[in-house]
């Protein structure tokens, strides 16, 4: 079973909460995906441009 906190009593508050926490959580999600999409490109673009190179020849 799960301990929840009540942070406040009013329910302006926890909804306030509630969107605040939605909103961290998409900001870390496309940290996150920004983060891997640079690392899969530093990855792949030495690998597709040999690929290139030896399509053309």
């Amino acid at each position: 079973m799960e301990d929840h906190a009540i942070l406040s009593e009013r329910l302006e508050d926890q909804l306030k909460a509630v969107e605040w926490a939605r909103a961290e959580q998409k900001k870390i999600l496309k940290e996150k995906g920004e983060r891997l999409s640079k690392e899969l490109m530093d990855k792949m673009t030495p690998f597709i441009l040999k690929e290139q190179k030896q399509i053309e020849h």
